[in-house]
């Protein structure tokens, strides 16, 4: 069951919890924007959901409620950065920042980041670049969900890959946003929650085996895209977000929800600069045209670009968004623990 709720309470609990445990004003509205962005756009996974983690996480000592972070290495086109166990977040959206930066100069800039947590959304970190005319890229690693194609043992996360293009002449980037997974490992969470089955196809159990049992999904691992192609997919973003950064990486990265140790972490944030091939009225012209070329496949209301419906879901979605009952009970617990009064209206 699901709920409405106004985005501005949203806003409002997401503000009290995050900043009473300890969080700048400043990050926190990244955090936010992220816990708004998610929900809007059709990803409540990784929104409000993950708060009550966040707060377990900090008050057990295994993340840093302020993300400040250090530049491990600098140079103009590429850096390496310490997130110090920090929110994913702000260490990414720091480093989007910095590659925006760096591209403005030297048409490309590559910034990898260590020791970070979950970033939430892949296409709320690569739309920054997008938004300046840049093409984004984001990797990370995170906690192991999938095998290596015939294996049972998970080594290696559903490692979120997104890409977003400008769009100027358009209402929204090309925004590609996926796991390596067939769906995301928060959807069978979700489904363990709320003690509902999920569909065969999704997850294996702990003897390699198909399953439609969240729990047994949850003790095994989740199915790649493309079998083969998707365990290769995972693997190479572990090196490039884990292994390259100097992150944890072959199975040894924490997930959020393991409050006995730091999570550590990786990214790997790109941005290139289209003005440096091109002049951006050209390159809106020829994104127009593939747009167009696409379209014209057959019924244009059928074939979505990637990013398309994400963000009607955003356009759609300024008032309120649709929140699972077991989501509010699990925030109104974390806050009555901190000693807040939770407001939904």
């Amino acid at each position: 069951m699901e709920q409405k709720v106004t985005i501005s309470a949203v806003r409002n609990i997401s503000k009290q919890i995050l900043i009473h445990v300890g969080v700048s004003p400043e990050h926190t509205e990244i955090i936010v924007d992220s816990i708004v962005y998610a929900h809007q756009s059709g990803k409540g996974t990784h929104g409000l959901g993950r708060l009550p983690l966040y707060v377990k996480k900090i008050q057990a000592g295994f993340m840093a409620a302020e993300t400040s972070t250090d530049l491990v290495k600098d140079t103009p086109v590429l850096a390496v950065m310490d997130a110090k166990n920090g929110f994913g977040q702000v260490a990414a959206t720091k480093a989007m920042d910095l590659c925006i930066n760096k591209a403005n100069y030297y048409g490309i800039g590559l910034v990898g980041v260590r020791r970070s947590n979950n970033f939430g959304t892949a296409s709320f970190i690569t739309e920054q670049a997008a938004a300046k005319g840049m093409i984004g890229i984001v990797l990370g690693n995170s906690g192991p969900a999938i095998a290596p194609t015939g294996g049972s043992h998970p080594l290696f996360g559903t490692n979120p890959l997104g890409i977003a293009f400008p769009n100027p002449v358009g209402e929204f980037p090309i925004s590609l946003d996926m796991a390596t997974s067939v769906v995301a490992r928060g959807k069978v969470r979700q489904a363990a929650k709320s003690n509902e089955k999920i569909p065969f196809g999704w997850a294996l159990d702990g003897n390699g085996q198909p399953t439609c049992d969240p729990f047994q999904a949850l003790e095994g691992s989740m199915i790649p895209i493309g079998d083969h192609k998707g365990y290769g997919l995972s693997l190479a973003i572990d090196i490039l977000a884990g292994l390259l950064t100097g992150s944890a990486f072959g199975g040894d990265v924490h997930p959020l929800g393991d409050m006995s140790a730091n999570s550590n972490y990786g990214h790997l944030c790109m941005t290139i600069n289209v003005d440096f091939f091109m002049t951006i009225d050209e390159w809106s012209q020829k994104i127009a045209y593939l747009v167009s070329s696409i379209k014209s496949c057959g019924d244009p209301e059928k074939i979505r670009i990637h990013g398309e419906s994400s963000h009607r879901s955003i356009r759609n979605s300024k008032e309120y968004v649709l929140v699972k009952n077991r989501v509010i009970n699990d925030i109104e617990s974390s806050a009555s623990s901190l000693g807040i009064e939770v407001r939904w209206t």
